[in-house]
């Protein structure tokens, strides 16, 4: 079974009312997160190291676990912030939903109204987003203190170069315009 990064007490910041979150059902959508969103991030190492980190700090004493050490408790509340935020994504547009034999519905009272995708689409938007935000922000700050987790994070050497990159380049897109006579010929298509 896989460690949980999250539990139910760290999606206060990040869910409106998350005391009445039911973790078992969000348990799937966490550990999906986790595959998903943070080892991409991390190497496996690191990732390891930090769920192990994070069950010994939950089996120590559940009523006042010893902190994690500097870098560790920085990357756990920033490792946080993107699991929290992309498991929320996953979940949080059909939480109120119910699967009928046509779509999802919304329950309202002892009647059902449609549900419309658009509006699932724009609850998992938002999530989505903040998620995204959340994972650059842990990038940079691996950029710039991944030196404190020594053989867990690969660090550029001056002597031979960089870290191989955490995730493949994305295409760059331009938009197509019409030709222009103040570009040279060779920029004209």
């Amino acid at each position: 079974m896989e460690t949980l990064l999250l539990n139910k007490s760290d999606f206060a910041d990040f869910a409106d009312l998350a005391e009445s979150l039911d973790i078992d059902r969000l348990r799937p959508h966490i550990l999906a997160a986790q595959r998903q969103r943070l080892r991409p991030l991390l190497p496996d190492g690191l990732t390891n190291e930090l769920l192990r980190l994070v069950a010994a700090e939950r089996a120590a004493d559940l009523a006042s676990p010893a902190p994690l050490a500097f870098p560790w408790s920085t990357l756990r509340t920033k490792a946080v912030a993107v699991v929290a935020s992309a498991a929320m994504a996953r979940y949080m547009p059909f939480a109120q939903q119910t699967a009928v034999s046509n779509g999802f519905a919304v329950k309202t009272s002892q009647y059902s109204q449609p549900a419309d995708g658009r509006d699932l689409a724009r609850q998992a938007n938002i999530y989505d987003g903040e998620a995204l935000s959340y994972e650059v922000s842990l990038t940079k700050w691996l950029r710039a203190n991944g030196s404190e987790f020594g053989t867990f994070y690969p660090v550029a050497s001056p002597c031979c170069g960089g870290p191989a990159a955490g995730r493949a380049p994305s295409v760059v897109v331009q938009g197509i315009r019409r030709p222009d006579e103040n570009y040279p010929s060779f920029y004209r298509r």
